[in-house]
């Protein structure tokens, strides 16, 4: 069924990760009608709930929802809902569970919860289970993803795509099926660092310094080793080479530099960044710097993908039907 430009709500979308919602009302075309984002994530969502008590667990979830969400349940009563991200962990609203890779990105299978207004169905994640080596998840991320595969008009060809973050992941797609991905927890060492311990003694409040994370760049390729680069911003700082506030951006560079040496292949000939506009700034960066030219798409594909998981499953034809009728 051919889609068309309408401007009727069709679906609410939710990236319900750990520490926040994104949430999006959806046309029968997919765009964006409304949007707001919440810091109802998995952790706030069950600060005080005994986890081990499902009736508990599952009306916290439900309570978060309807404050994020509530008047778009009550102004469109029966609207299709689909959720991605940690909402569908085992700490979750309910477990989606996981697709194991490789896995084509249809999704045509969605846990459904049911809440006092209706039903809000849940994406699986990806993971490559473990054996001789550590396996690795995704949860969330996959729904980029599928949009990244509809911005590019259809999933043929090799890809690589980035989305950096608190774990930022470097999947391969080949033809439309996931055939890996690695997790590295850059985002989530950057925090650590540069509040806890003698690098957070040693900076001061941050201030933008592009020169400062070119520096860190360059260090982080050096190869002499991530705790070794890491530490080397506090002598510079002490010689007066490096100013306090433009450590954090410092070791800003040194971090992404060594993720990208680590994780960037040879064949990687077509990648794609999407994220948040300044992490994706500073990856583009990062390879450049190896001669790698990326694309880079608005983190907002993720909502074009949950439409996408929504229509495959057969979410929205009652809301198509009625919206093509004459």
């Amino acid at each position: 069924m051919s889609l068309v430009t309408d401007t009727e709500p069709a679906l609410i979308a939710l990236d319900w990760g750990t520490s926040g919602q994104r949430a999006w009302l959806l046309g029968a075309d997919g765009g964006i009608l409304a949007a707001r984002s919440a810091g109802r994530g998995l952790l706030t969502t069950t600060e005080d709930v005994d986890l081990n008590d499902p009736g508990a667990r599952e009306a916290a979830y439900e309570s978060a929802f309807r404050k994020t969400c509530g008047d778009w349940l009550t102004e469109f009563p029966g609207l299709p809902a689909l959720a991605a991200g940690m909402v569908g962990s085992a700490q979750g609203w309910a477990d989606s569970g996981y697709r194991t890779v490789p896995a084509r990105l249809d999704f045509s299978s969605l846990v459904p919860v049911t809440h006092r207004d209706g039903v809000l169905h849940l994406v699986p994640g990806l993971r490559i289970p473990s054996g001789a080596h550590p396996g690795d998840v995704i949860r969330g991320e996959e729904t980029q993803l599928v949009g990244v595969l509809e911005t590019f008009g259809g999933p043929g060809g090799s890809l690589t795509v980035v989305l950096p973050g608190t774990h930022s992941k470097w999947v391969r797609v080949e033809d439309g099926i996931v055939t890996g991905f690695t997790t590295a927890m850059t985002g989530e060492l950057y925090g650590l660092l540069i509040t806890n311990g003698i690098l957070a003694r040693t900076a001061a409040d941050p201030v933008a310094d592009d020169e400062a994370f070119s520096r860190g760049l360059t260090a982080g390729r050096r190869s002499r080793g991530l705790a070794t680069e890491a530490f080397g911003a506090r002598p510079l700082v002490l010689d007066g080479v490096l100013k306090p506030a433009s450590l954090p951006d410092y070791l800003s560079g040194v971090l992404i530099a060594d993720e990208v040496s680590h994780l960037l292949h040879d064949n990687d000939i077509r990648v794609v960044l999407c994220g948040a506009d300044e992490l994706c700034r500073r990856y583009a960066t990062a390879l450049a710097d190896r001669g790698v030219e990326a694309i880079v798409l608005s983190e907002e594909v993720t909502a074009r993908g949950l439409w996408r998981i929504a229509t495959a499953a057969g979410l929205l034809e009652d809301r198509l039907e009625r919206t093509l009728k004459p």
